[in-house]
């Protein structure tokens, strides 16, 4: 089978297959063509590669879980297996590079995919900030750390996020929410200053975004420039005729 194969792809504990005459040498000696994948929860080498790895684990393990959450609340989990999806996306581009250059060497090769490797990649720039600055992360809710404002608001009767990624749309966002004072307010005049202002400005604008239902809000921002859109319940999403 392996003879005729393009892909072999295993999730054992390292050392398992090796163990039944399957790993990847046995493999190579009778396929050399092979594109051979491992996925596993840390990888082929390290001290803890014998353990078995489950999505909430990385996530726990790889700071995931750390900068998720209510900013004064405990950590929590992603409503989906986040690090389990990325790592298969992660896992494809491999394999569809690996086929690549067999494709141009005629030689097969070896991929180590793990949970671990693949949420630390996927901290970004959380990651960096910290590689960089030694800035410790911390958890926003659904706000980010360095664009305001950028998050959820409350409506009469559910939730709105917008996003005003620059001063041109912070001036947008004013208009729409008639408060064209704030715009012109000196400490919220370029998104450095709205950051350092975060909790002064969050409050006034969760006041007027209080004050309508969503659907109001939607139809407001429609055509601004600006990015925005509601958080949806799953019957909400599945009508949704953009889904």
């Amino acid at each position: 089978l392996a003879a005729a194969s393009d892909v072999f792809v295993e999730n054992f504990v390292p050392g398992k297959l090796a163990e039944m005459g399957l790993g990847y040498e046995d493999i190579k000696r009778i396929a050399p063509h092979i594109v051979y994948c491992s996925i596993t929860g840390y990888g082929q080498t390290g001290p803890v590669v014998q353990r078995g790895g489950y999505d909430s684990i990385a996530a726990a393990v790889s700071g995931l879980m750390h900068i998720t959450g209510h900013e004064d609340g405990e950590p929590v989990r992603p409503g989906v297996a986040m690090t389990d999806l990325a790592t298969g996306l992660y896992t494809y581009g491999a394999i569809m590079a690996g086929l690549l250059q067999r494709y141009k060497t005629g030689k097969g090769l070896h991929i180590d995919c793990n949970l671990l490797s693949t949420q630390v990649a996927c901290l970004t720039h959380v990651a960096a900030n910290y590689l960089n600055c030694k800035i410790e992360a911390k958890r926003w809710g659904t706000a980010h750390g360095s664009i305001v404002p950028y998050q959820a608001f409350k409506t009469k009767d559910g939730y709105i996020v917008v996003g005003a990624g620059n001063d041109h749309q912070f001036v947008t966002v004013c208009k729409i929410l008639n408060l064209p004072e704030v715009s012109k307010d000196s400490r919220y005049k370029t998104n450095t200053l709205r950051v350092q202002n975060r909790k002064e400005l969050i409050d006034i604008l969760s006041t007027r975004f209080s004050e309508k239902a969503t659907i109001e809000w939607l139809q407001l921002f429609e055509g601004s420039g600006v990015p925005y859109g509601p958080i949806n319940n799953m019957q909400q999403v599945f009508s949704d005729p953009q889904v």
